[in-house]
């Protein structure tokens, strides 16, 4: 689901062109007169909250289009589960009316799939830095600082988390933690439905793209292939072999269905959305309104074509790209997928997604009385509208404290840094270093 922020270096057109022309690099600014001094103005609040919010990146730059689209991915995610938890709790008179209640209750069914956008996205994002190797000549990627990058990124976090739902587990629902043990263990290396045959909860898919992060960079030397048109065919046949092993091969409810062997064609389709950023949004391109309306058509029409079989097979991973091109190359889709709120809240998406289900659980107890008298169809929108509001405040809150913070390549080293001056703070002991490790000298402890 939900690789995050590995930003190749753009060359400044083309991040111009991600960007849209509302973001570019502003006119010269006009002289002062003599004597007079330039004040610069105050951010206001929700500028400053702005700034707080924002993901940070190991370049400095975004591309904010995808975190635009990481919003539409884990608001079907949301969606999805909190049609589950209410269907769960909805009185048995009603439930017959549920599934053709109306269009968001239609949409809330597919929502599930919102995590194959987030492999398209998991691609394209990491396929940058590789492909622009290849394609631009830029320096070639580390393997050490990617692995890393990638451990120091998303482990604390995950870890986090399992280890408080498994408290919770263990605690709330008094199950015996004996038993739960081998299941967080499993989870912790990523292992749970290769050992089990059964999903994490929502780790299921974390364990998906851990197995993409170590497959990408042998993946990724498919952009060493230098005619455009042929490394683009070999993309599309991997992605139709996939499709084809998958329908022949892997069965629903298998450990294969619950491996990337099941999900390749999406990452890969995130791949194909690279080689088309890097190579043919070179420059700034102009916004086209047809895009627009590919984007206004296409994603109602694909939520409607997600309940057949044969499209979310075959047609869906194609129909993420174009709508993904549209987001890019769209006059008003531009716009939209960067507007700074729904770009902020896409950013959060991975803490969205870790703890999202714990939230709806949490705070529908509350909500889900009100508005239980009315048709399904004006229900569902006003119990999304109260635990939406309590989705974004905490994932937001759980964001700020654990996830941003790791977000900065050299928060390992802050933290220890840290850690030094409390440590010295409470002892009084006036650690030094050498050869790049921290002393403390030996007559300073001896007489404390």
């Amino acid at each position: 689901m939900v690789s995050r922020n590995f930003t190749a270096t753009m060359p400044a057109a083309q991040e111009a062109a991600a960007r849209g022309p509302a973001t570019q690099c502003p006119a010269p600014a006009r002289a002062l007169p003599e004597g007079q001094e330039m004040r610069t103005p105050h951010p206001t609040a929700g500028e400053r909250l702005f700034t707080r919010l924002a993901r940070e990146t190991t370049s400095g730059r975004l591309i904010p289009q995808i975190d635009g689209l990481r919003f539409a991915a884990i608001g079907l995610v949301i969606l999805f589960h909190l049609n589950g938890y209410l269907t769960a709790k909805w009185p048995l008179g009603h439930a017959g009316s549920m599934p053709q209640s109306s269009w968001l209750a239609q949409a809330s069914l597919v929502g599930f799939h919102g995590v194959e956008l987030f492999f398209v996205i998991s691609g394209f994002i990491l396929a940058l830095p590789f492909a622009a190797h290849h394609l631009q000549a830029t320096p070639q990627v580390s393997l050490r600082s990617y692995y890393l990058r990638r451990l120091t990124r998303l482990e604390p976090p995950y870890i986090v988390t399992l280890i408080v739902l498994f408290a919770i587990a263990a605690r709330v629902q008094a199950k015996s933690a004996a038993a739960l043990l081998p299941h967080l263990a499993a989870g912790l290396v990523y292992s749970h439905s290769l050992i089990y045959g059964a999903p994490n909860g929502v780790a299921w898919s974390l364990e998906i793209e851990v197995q993409f992060y170590l497959l990408v960079p042998l993946l990724t030397l498919l952009f060493a292939i230098k005619r455009r048109r042929l490394r683009r065919l070999v993309l599309a046949g991997l992605i139709l072999a996939g499709q084809v092993v998958q329908a022949m091969v892997i069965g629903h409810g298998t450990r294969g269905s619950l491996s990337i062997l099941a999900y390749s064609q999406f990452f890969l389709m995130g791949f194909l959305l690279a080689d088309i950023f890097l190579a043919d949004w070179r420059e700034a391109t102009q916004p086209r309104l047809w895009w627009d309306v590919i984007t206004l058509a296409g994603w109602p029409l694909m939520l409607t074509l997600l309940r057949f079989g044969w499209f979310t097979h075959w047609i869906f991973p194609f129909t993420i790209l174009l709508l993904y091109c549209a987001a890019f190359q769209g006059r008003l889709s531009r716009r939209c997928f960067s507007n700074r709120w729904i770009t902020v809240i896409g950013g959060m998406c991975y803490s969205t997604y870790l703890i999202h289900y714990e939230v709806i659980s949490a705070v529908g107890r509350f909500t889900r009385g009100i508005g239980s008298s009315q048709s399904y169809w004006i229900y569902l929108p006003i119990q999304l509208a109260l635990i939406g509001v309590p989705i974004v405040l905490i994932c937001g809150l759980y964001f700020v404290l654990l996830e941003r913070p790791c977000m900065r390549r050299d928060w390992p080293q802050r933290l220890w840094s840290r850690w030094q001056q409390m440590l010295s703070a409470m002892t009084g002991l006036r650690p030094f270093r050498a050869g790049g490790r921290t002393i403390v000298p030996v007559d300073q402890a001896s007489c404390d």
